[in-house]
C-alpha cells in the first residue's frame, strides 16, 4: 500500500507550542510514508505524554524493517526510551527480528538481554545457534537466563545438552533454565534435574520438583514417589502437589496434614492450594474440613482476585469423602458465618437428610446469609421438618431471607406451602419477594393459582398477570453481596 507524502504542515504543527497541535500531528503521522519515522522518534522526546504516546502508536502503524532500524538506538538511551523502544520493536514483530542479532554481542548487557528478549518475542527460531551463544558463553548471569527462557519460548529442543549443562549455573540461572526445561517437557532432562533435588538451596530444590510435576513423565512421577520418603516437611508439601497435579495417587493414607498445610498457607500460590484441596477434600477428617470450611469463608466473592478461586473450591467441596461430618459442623461455634454459609451451601447440594435440623436451626441464625444459605439447603431436601422450619421463616424481617424461603417451598412442590405463600404473596412490601412468591405458588399448583388469582388485591393480581405474560425475570436465589442491604 502506497502511504501519502508527510506533509509539510504537519511536521510545522510537530512543533508547535500548541500540545493538541502537537499531539494531532504525530497521530496523523500514522498514515504516512518512511520520511516520517524520524520526525516521531524527535516527538518521543516531547515532553508531553500524549504527544509520545502518539508518536509510539504512529511508529507501531508505519512498522517496517526502516522503523526498526531507526529505533534501535534507543536501546542505549535512558530507561524511558529503551521501554518505549521495546515495545515498538515487539509490536513490529518479524520486521525488526533480521536487525537485532548484531547485538547480541553488544557490550551493553542491557542491550544484548533487549535482543533476546526481542528474538524470541518475534519467534525468532532460526537464531537458536546464536541464542545458545549467549546461554553457554555470555558473562552477564541476566543475559544467560534471558537466553535460556528464550531457548525454552520457542521449543527449541536442540538446545536441550546446553540446557542441562546450564543446571550447574549459579542459582538464577537455573531458575529460568527449570523454567525452560518444563515448557520443552521432555523426559530425558528428568535424571540432570534429579541431582538438584539434594541442593543445599530450597528455592533450587522446590523449582526442581515443580519442573518434575510439569513434565509428568513416568520416570518424573518415579523419582517424586521416590523422593517424598526423604523429603523435608516443605519440599514434601510441594512434592505432594506435583504429584497431584500428575494425576498420580498419593501413598499411605493420602498425607492429609501435609496437604491441608498447603491449602491454608497464605504464603502459597491458590493454585497449588486448590491442588491440594483437590487430595485432600476426599480424606479430610472433622477438624481439617472445618479449616477448609474456615479457610473458604475468608475469600470474598465481590474480589475479582478471589471469585475465580472461590469457584474453584466450591465444585471441590462436594467431593467430600466423609459428608457425614458436615451436619455437625453446623453447629461448630469456631466456624465463622462466611464458611457456615458455604456448609450450608454444600450440605443442600449433597441433599444430606440428617442435618435438616441443624438447618432449620440456623434459620434463626444472627447472620442474613447464613439464614438464606440454611433456607436454600433445605429447598432441596423434602422433609417435613425442612417444610415446618421455612413455613416458620416465611415471616423473617430481612427480604432477603424471605426471598429464600420463598423459593424453597417452591422447590419443594409441597401442597401445603400454598396458602402461607398465598398470604405472604399478600402481605409482601417488597415486589422481587412477591414475584419470587407467585413463581412458588405456580411451581406448587398452577391451576389453583389461576383460580385465586382473581381474588388477589391489585398489586399481588398485577404481578401474577406479569408472571403468565412472561415477563417477570428468573427467580431463585440471587448473589448479592453480604454486605447489599435493602433500601
Amino acid at each position: 500500500m502506497n502511504r501519502p507524502k508527510v506533509s509539510s504542515r504537519v511536521l510545522k504543527n510537530l512543533s508547535s507550542p500548541d500540545v493538541s497541535k502537537r499531539r494531532s500531528a504525530a497521530e496523523a503521522l500514522a498514515d504516512g510514508d518512511e520520511r516520517a519515522i524520524y520526525p516521531l522518534i524527535q516527538a518521543l522526546r516531547d515532553t508531553h505524554p500524549g504527544v509520545q504516546d502518539a508518536a509510539t502508536r504512529s511508529l507501531i502503524s508505519i512498522g517496517g524493517e526502516v522503523t526498526a532500524w531507526m529505533v534501535l538506538p534507543l536501546l542505549r538511551e535512558e530507561a524511558f526510551f529503551r521501554n518505549t523502544a521495546m515495545v515498538i520493536l515487539k509490536e513490529i514483530g518479524a520486521a525488526a527480528v533480521h536487525h537485532l542479532p548484531p547485538l547480541l554481542r553488544d557490550k551493553d548487557d542491557d542491550v544484548r538481554k533487549f535482543a533476546i528478549e526481542l528474538i524470541s518475542d518475534a519467534g525468532g527460531r532460526e537464531y537458536v545457534d546464536k541464542l545458545v551463544e549467549r546461554l553457554t558463553d555470555d558473562p552477564n548471569p541476566n543475559v544467560r537466563g534471558a537466553a535460556a527462557k528464550a531457548l525454552g519460548d520457542l521449543g527449541c529442543r536442540e538446545a536441550l545438552p546446553q540446557l542441562v549443562a546450564a543446571l550447574k549455573d549459579m542459582e538464577w540461572v537455573r531458575f529460568t533454565v527449570l523454567e525452560a526445561l518444563r515448557r520443552l517437557g521432555d523426559e530425558e532432562v528428568v535424571e540432570p534435574i534429579l541431582a538438584l533435588l539434594s541442593d543445599p538451596s530450597p528455592a533450587t530444590r522446590r523449582a526442581a520438583i515443580e519442573t518434575l510435576g510439569a513434565i509428568g513423565s513416568p520416570r518424573a512421577s518415579d523419582a517424586l514417589l521416590a523422593h517424598l520418603g526423604k523429603a523435608d516437611r516443605d519440599d514434601r508439601a510441594i512434592v505432594l502437589v506435583s504429584l497431584l497435579r500428575i494425576g498420580v495417587p498419593l501413598p499411605g493414607d493420602g498425607c492429609p496434614g501435609d496437604l491441608l498445610g498447603v491449602f491454608l498457607d497464605d504464603d502459597e500460590e491458590w493454585e497449588d492450594r486448590v491442588t491440594a484441596l483437590r487430595g485432600l477434600i476426599g480424606v479430610a477428617d472433622r477438624d481439617a474440613l472445618r479449616a477448609i470450611f474456615d479457610k473458604t469463608g475468608s475469600l470474598d466473592a465481590t474480589n475479582p482476585e478471589d471469585e475465580g478461586v472461590l469457584r474453584s473450591i466450591k465444585e471441590l467441596l462436594p467431593l467430600c469423602g466423609r459428608p457425614e461430618i458436615l451436619p455437625a459442623l453446623l453447629d461448630d461455634p469456631t466456624l465463622r458465618f462466611r464458611g457456615k454459609t458455604i456448609l450450608a451451601e454444600v450440605i443442600g447440594e449433597l441433599r444430606i437428610p440428617e442435618a435438616v435440623h441443624g438447618l432449620v436451626a440456623r434459620l434463626r441464625d444472627d447472620v442474613r446469609d447464613v439464614r438464606r444459605a440454611a433456607a436454600a439447603a433445605l429447598g432441596r431436601i423434602n422433609d417435613d421438618e425442612a417444610l415446618e422450619g421455612l413455613l416458620e421463616s416465611i415471616g423473617d424481617n430481612d427480604g432477603h431471607v424471605r426471598k429464600a424461603v420463598v423459593a424453597a417451598l417452591g422447590t419443594l412442590g409441597r401442597k401445603e406451602a400454598f396458602e402461607p405463600l398465598l398470604k405472604r404473596l399478600g402481605e409482601e412490601k417488597y415486589t422481587d419477594v412477591a414475584e419470587e412468591a407467585v413463581r412458588a405458588l405456580a411451581a406448587i399448583d398452577r391451576e389453583k393459582l389461576a383460580e385465586v388469582s382473581g381474588s388477589m388485591e391489585e398489586r399481588a393480581r398485577g404481578i401474577y398477570e406479569s408472571f403468565e405474560r412472561g415477563e417477570l425475570t428468573p427467580g431463585g436465589m440471587t448473589d448479592e453481596p453480604a454486605d447489599e442491604l435493602w433500601k
